[in-house]
């Protein structure tokens, strides 16, 4: 219900007001004003912020914004962390896989080349297959100078390379040389009769550092019974022409720095031949792959020619 006041002039020039009330709004003849509605409820008034509800306010904006930046920070840290360990992995990855390709193609025994895998723990030596140079093809006229000769069969070496010049304190304590990184040493001319080389041409030898990064390596040959660190069937075996390839290559490669080895430590022990090797721990900063060769001896024979060999030198008084 709304209260109107009507509002007129009165006899002596003055305002008078009646009061009406109604529902609608009430038709004023044309000789009076209209009605001017009056709100009976009273103003309402807007409080300022007090200083405590604004210090309460500034604090808490802060709190959030300082809780989303340690969230981010947290993971944008655990984002780079893991892309610099994946990137690590794969570097490991990388490297193990190119010497498991030449492990591979490695040649068995024969005569003149020697064994198509050779080695320790910390070096391999492969005898590879590889094809020669395209400009080898290429059809020459007779007057024209012959080209020197090329092998296709390739030695190539992996180990680590240490500088002699300056000391380094390794995790362990050890005080020893400052390693440099993994070494791939490949030999092209091997084997060449020195007639077919040209004047003063020397043995081709590509020495690269594959990867300073890459501080540690180890090497494991399987026999087709047990894993050994070392494997050397050389032509010393009475007749041998055999396969001398091993079962398996474990290949290990990884960033943890490796210290040389010491000078009695490289000395070839027969008596120590057919002892198995002890596993490669799980080590993060690692990466292991094993290759298989298809083409060694299904019939385990360079087990065979290793254990012949150590009973020949046991029969001859060399061995133990």
């Amino acid at each position: 219900m709304i209260r109107w006041h009507r509002y007129s002039l009165g006899a002596t020039g003055g305002l008078t007001a009646r009061a009406c009330t109604g529902s609608k709004l009430p038709v004023a003849p044309a000789n009076q004003s209209l009605p001017v509605p009056i709100r009976l409820y009273g103003t309402r008034y807007r409080r300022a912020m007090t200083l405590l509800e604004l210090l309460l306010a500034l604090g808490l904006v802060t709190l959030v914004s300082a809780m989303m930046f340690m969230f981010y920070d947290t993971t944008l840290r655990a984002r780079d962390r893991d892309a610099a360990r994946i990137t690590d992995r794969e570097l490991c990855r990388v490297i193990a896989m190119r010497i498991a390709e030449e492990i591979r193609s490695a040649n068995g025994f024969a005569a003149g080349v020697g064994p198509g895998v050779h080695g320790d723990d910390r070096v391999i030596t492969i005898q590879t297959a590889a094809m020669v140079d395209k400009d080898r093809f290429l059809r020459q006229s007779i007057r024209d100078e012959p080209l020197p000769a090329q092998c296709d069969i390739r030695q190539v070496q992996y180990y680590l390379a240490y500088d002699e010049d300056e000391s380094y304190v390794y995790p362990d304590g050890t005080d020893a040389w400052v390693p440099l990184g993994l070494v791939r040493r490949e030999m092209k001319t091997l084997y060449q009769a020195p007639q077919l080389l040209r004047e003063g041409q020397l043995a081709e030898v590509d020495l690269d550092l594959i990867s300073p990064e890459m501080k540690y390596v180890r090497f494991l040959y399987f026999d087709g019974v047990d894993w050994v660190d070392k494997w050397d069937i050389a032509e010393d075996v009475a007749g041998q022409m055999g396969n001398s390839l091993p079962q398996a290559v474990e290949i290990t490669v990884g960033y943890g720095e490796l210290p040389p080895k010491e000078e009695e430590d490289m000395d070839f022990d027969e008596d120590d031949e057919l002892i198995p090797a002890v596993p490669e721990a799980y080590d993060p900063r690692k990466y292991t792959v094993v290759v298989r060769l298809w083409q060694a001896d299904a019939f385990l024979g360079s087990r065979l020619m290793r254990a012949q060999r150590r009973s020949s030198r046991s029969s001859s008084g060399d061995g133990g």
